[in-house]
C-alpha cells in the first residue's frame, strides 16, 4: 500500500496551511530549540508492519516516543488516513519560552455544535472521544494517554476528503503557479493533475484547495486593492525599463477615473509602424467594468503590434481628450498619419481636437453591420442592402459614389431616411473613393483592436481586478511579440518562389518580409487577367486604359476599366485604384503596364521600408518591461534543478533496481537538505520572496499622494453594452427578447400542467 508523505509542520519553502496539520488557532506545530534533541535513537522509529496482507503503519499505544512534535503529528496523521478519520489539534499548552510541551489530537469530529432553532446547520460534528495525548520530557515525545474508539463509520477510501490528509507539495505549487500567469483555467490545470496522477483518487488535494492557493498567490504578488496594486505594477515596471510610460487620472476623492500605459517596446515600435493606428472601446471586461481601450497598429509582417492600452470609465469627449493627449505626449508628440475608430461622436471630437492633422476614418464594417437594423422590417430590405454594397465597394471616384447614392434614394424613396442621410453628410470619413490617397497599411476596420480584444476572452471575467487584467496584457505582449519573433524567424529562413522573371518581383522576394511578398504574388497572378492600351502621350507622361475582368460569382464577370500613368523619364507610375497609396502594393494594373513597356527596374520609392525584412530596426533591441515569469531567483533555481531531475528520472526508471536506488537516495538528500534548509531559513521566507511591495509617490494638482492612498475607481455605468461584446443590433435584441419569452411561456406551461397533476392527484377517492 502506497501511504501518502509526510509533511513536517516546519517545512520552510511554504507557510500554508494546506500543507500543515489543521490546528484551531491556525498556528504552526512549534519546537523548543532547547529541547529539541538530535538524537535518532532507534526506538523511536515505526515500520509499516505486514497486517491481514497489507503493510499498514503500527497503531500508536500509550508510551510511545517521538523525537519531535512533527513526527508524532506525522505518525497520527498517517495512522488517521489509513483508518480513515481526520485530525485536528484539540489544545495545547506552552512553557514558559512560548514553546509546546503538551499537546492533544483528536478525531476531526469531535465536540458538538450547539443547535440553532431558527435555521438547522449543516455539521460533521458527533462528540467523537477518539484522541491522543502526548508530553514533551527531556526533548522526547512520550504518549501520555489514547483513544481508539469512535461513535461513527470510518471509510479509508473517502480519508483523502479530510483537510488534515491534504497536501499541495511544491510541485503542484509551481505548475498551479505558471498555469496561472499562462491564462490556464484552474479546471483545466486540476484536470491536467488528475490525469498526472493516474486519477482523481490518487490526488491529496481537491480542486477548491487549488483555487484557494492561487487566490492567496495572487493576493501576495498582486497586493490589495485594485488601484493600489496598480499603482505599485508601474512603479516596478519603471524600475525594470526608465522608457516604461504611464499615466493616471484622479478624481477629486482620489479615486482612479482612467489609466493609461505603454512599455518601451511599443514606444519604440510606433516609430517604425505609428503612420496607421486603430482605436476601440468596446471591451468591458473587468471588476469595475471599464472599458478597455488599445491602440493598435500593424508590422512588416502584417500582424497586430500594441502601442499602448488604456482602461477609462467613461466614454465622453472630455475622457478621449485626456487619453489622446496621453498617448501622444507618450508617443513624443508624433500624431499618427490616418486613425480608425467606431463611429463615435465623443470620439470624432476628440480626435479632431487633438490630431487636427490626422486623417480619420470610421470602421466601415460597423455601418454595414447596421443594416439590417435600419432597414430590416423594409419589403426590399435586399435589395437596399445590394445598393448600398455596390454603391461603397464599385464607385471608383467620388463622382461615381455620390451619383449612385442619389440613384439608391430616388430608387427605394428613402430622401427621408434621417440614417442614410447623416452617413451622407459624413462620408468623407468611410467611403472608399474619399479615402483614396491615403495610407491604410491594410487596414479598413477596428477588427484589429477586436481580434487583441478576443485574447482576452476566457481569461478575465467580471471580477477581474485591474492588476489581474494588466496582467493578462503583458500575456498579450508576450505572445505578440513571440509571434513576431517567429515570422521574423520565418523570412529569414524560407522564401517563396518567383512566379515570373521579373526584375523587381525578384527584388520583392529578397528584400520583402513573406506575408507581404505573397501579397505582391496575388497581384502579379491577376495580371493575367487585365489587358492595357495606350490612351494618351503628352511628352514623357503616357497615359493607360487597364480593363480588369472582376469575377462577380460562378456565372458573372464584369468588365472594369482603370487608369494608370506611366512616366517614362522618371519610371513614376500611377493607378486609379489608388492601391499603393492606401497598401503600399503595387497593383495589378500597375504590372501590367509594366510589362507592356519593358520596365526591368523601379525606384525606390516603390519597395517601401516599412514591409522590409532587411532592415535593423530600433525596437527589436528593447525588452518587453513586463512582469519575469519566474519572479525571484529561487524559482530559477527551481526550474533548473527539475531539468536535470527530469533527466536523472528518465535515466533511473529503466529498471527496477536503479529505480530503487535512486529513490532511497532521493529520500537521504531529502531529509539531509530539509534539515539544514530548515536550521537556515525562517519559515515563510519562500512564499515572502514573491511578495513585492512598493509606495509609490504620485503629483496629482501639485499634491503628493501615496500610492496606498489612492482609490479604486467605482463601477463604470455603461452606454448599454453587454459586459464582454460589442453592442447588438435592434434586430438582435428582439430575437433574444422573443427567444427569451418562449422560454417564459413553456416554463408556464410546464407549471400549469405540473399544478394540474398536483390537483388530481389532491383529489381524495370515495
Amino acid at each position: 500500500m502506497d501511504l501518502p508523505p509526510l509533511v513536517l509542520g516546519n517545512e520552510c519553502e511554504y507557510d500554508d496551511p494546506l500543507t500543515q496539520l489543521p490546528i484551531d488557532d491556525g498556528l504552526p506545530l512549534e519546537i523548543d530549540p532547547q529541547n529539541e534533541s538530535e538524537d535518532n535513537d532507534d526506538n523511536c522509529k515505526f515500520d509499516l508492519k505486514l497486517i491481514d496482507g497489507v503493510e499498514k503503519l503500527e497503531e500508536p499505544k500509550e508510551g510511545m516516543i517521538f523525537n519531535s512534535l512533527d513526527e508524532l503529528a506525522s505518525h497520527y496523521r498517517t495512522y488517521a488516513k489509513q483508518q480513515g478519520f481526520g485530525v485536528v489539534q484539540k489544545n495545547k499548552k506552552k512553557n514558559a519560552s512560548g514553546y509546546t510541551h503538551y499537546i492533544t489530537l483528536s478525531c476531526a469530529r469531535q465536540g458538538n455544535r450547539k443547535p440553532s432553532s431558527s435555521k438547522p446547520v449543516q455539521t460533521s460534528r458527533t462528540g467523537c472521544k477518539a484522541n491522543l495525548n502526548a508530553k514533551l520530557i527531556e526533548a522526547k515525545w512520550y504518549v501520555t494517554s489514547i483513544c481508539t474508539n469512535h461513535n461513527h463509520d470510518l471509510s479509508p477510501s473517502k480519508a483523502r476528503y479530510f483537510k488534515s490528509h491534504k497536501n499541495l507539495d511544491s510541485h503542484v505549487k509551481r505548475k498551479l503557479l505558471i498555469n496561472d500567469r499562462a491564462g490556464i483555467t484552474m479546471s483545466k490545470s486540476f484536470n491536467s493533475l488528475a490525469v498526472e496522477a493516474g486519477g482523481y483518487e490518487h490526488l491529496q488535494f481537491g480542486e477548491k484547495d487549488c483555487r484557494n492557493f492561487i487566490a492567496k498567490s495572487r493576493h501576495l504578488r498582486l497586493g490589495t486593492g485594485g488601484a493600489e496594486a496598480l499603482c505599485d505594477y508601474f512603479k516596478r515596471m519603471q524600475a525594470i525599463n526608465n522608457d516604461f510610460y504611464f499615466a493616471i487620472d484622479f478624481d477629486d476623492d482620489c479615486r482612479l477615473k482612467n489609466v493609461f500605459w505603454a512599455d518601451a517596446r511599443s514606444r519604440a515600435s510606433y516609430e517604425d509602424f505609428g503612420d496607421v493606428v486603430t482605436f476601440d472601446t468596446t471591451y468591458l471586461t473587468n471588476r469595475y467594468e471599464m472599458p478597455f481601450a488599445p491602440f493598435v497598429g500593424v508590422n512588416h509582417h502584417g500582424q497586430s503590434i500594441l502601442f499602448g492600452a488604456a482602461l477609462i470609465s467613461s466614454e465622453d469627449t472630455k475622457t478621449f481628450v485626456w487619453l489622446f493627449e496621453t498617448w501622444l505626449n507618450c508617443m513624443n508628440g508624433r500624431s499618427p498619419n490616418a486613425i480608425i475608430t467606431d463611429q463615435d461622436r465623443a470620439m470624432k471630437n476628440a480626435i479632431h481636437k487633438v490630431f487636427p492633422n490626422t486623417r480619420h476614418r470610421f470602421c466601415l464594417w460597423h455601418i454595414l453591420k447596421k443594416l439590417p437594423e435600419k432597414f430590416g422590417s423594409h419589403s426590399q430590405y435586399h435589395a437596399i442592402k445590394s445598393t448600398i454594397r455596390s454603391c461603397v465597394y464599385e464607385s471608383q471616384t467620388c463622382d461615381e459614389f455620390d451619383a449612385s447614392w442619389q440613384n439608391l434614394l430616388d430608387c427605394y424613396n428613402l430622401g427621408d431616411n434621417a440614417w442614410l442621410r447623416g452617413l451622407y453628410s459624413e462620408r468623407t470619413f468611410w467611403v472608399p473613393a474619399y479615402l483614396k490617397g491615403v495610407f491604410w497599411a491594410e487596414m479598413t476596420t477596428t477588427q484589429r483592436s477586436e481580434s487583441m480584444n478576443a485574447f482576452f476572452d476566457g481569461y478575465v471575467h467580471s471580477s477581474t481586478t485591474l492588476k489581474e487584467f494588466v496582467d493578462q496584457y503583458d500575456n498579450a505582449l508576450r505572445k505578440k511579440v513571440e509571434n513576431e519573433n517567429v515570422a521574423d524567424f520565418v523570412s529569414f529562413n524560407e522564401m517563396v518562389a518567383c512566379l515570373r522573371r521579373f526584375y523587381f518581383e525578384k527584388k520583392f522576394q529578397q528584400i520583402y518580409t513573406i506575408a507581404k511578398y505573397k501579397e505582391v504574388q496575388e497581384e502579379i497572378k491577376e495580371v493575367m487577367y487585365c489587358s492595357s492600351s495606350l490612351i494618351k502621350r503628352e511628352g514623357a507622361m503616357c497615359t493607360y486604359q487597364v480593363t480588369e475582368q472582376v469575377q462577380i460569382n460562378d456565372a458573372y464577370t464584369k468588365i472594369v476599366c482603370f487608369i494608370v500613368y506611366y512616366n517614362e523619364s522618371s519610371c513614376e507610375v500611377n493607378c486609379s485604384c489608388c492601391l499603393f497609396e492606401s497598401r503600399g502594393i503595387l497593383c495589378k494594373h500597375v504590372i501590367s503596364v509594366l510589362t507592356r513597356v519593358g520596365v526591368t527596374s523601379l525606384p525606390e520609392k516603390y519597395f517601401l521600408n516599412r514591409w522590409r525584412k532587411d532592415l535593423k530596426r530600433k525596437y527589436k533591441f528593447i525588452n518587453s518591461s513586463y512582469d519575469p515569469l519566474n519572479g525571484n531567483p529561487s524559482a530559477e533555481r527551481y526550474f533548473d534543478l527539475c531539468k536535470d531531475m527530469h533527466i536523472l528520472a528518465e535515466i533511473a526508471s529503466n529498471s527496477v533496481d536503479s529505480y530503487m536506488k535512486l529513490k532511497n537516495q532521493v529520500h537521504m538528500l531529502t531529509k539531509q537538505y530539509s534539515d539544514s534548509v530548515c536550521e537556515h531559513s525562517p519559515p515563510s521566507q519562500a512564499l515572502r520572496s514573491g511578495s513585492t511591495t512598493c509606495n509609490l509617490s504620485i503629483d496629482i494638482d501639485g499634491t503628493t499622494v501615496e500610492s496606498n492612498k489612492v482609490r479604486s475607481p467605482l463601477v463604470v455605468r455603461s452606454r448599454g453594452k453587454p459586459p464582454s461584446a460589442r453592442k447588438m443590433s435592434e434586430v438582435e435584441k428582439a430575437v433574444g427578447k422573443k427567444t427569451i419569452r418562449e422560454r417564459k411561456n413553456q416554463a408556464n406551461d410546464t407549471n400549469d400542467k405540473q399544478s394540474k397533476k398536483k390537483k388530481v392527484a389532491s383529489i381524495p377517492y370515495v
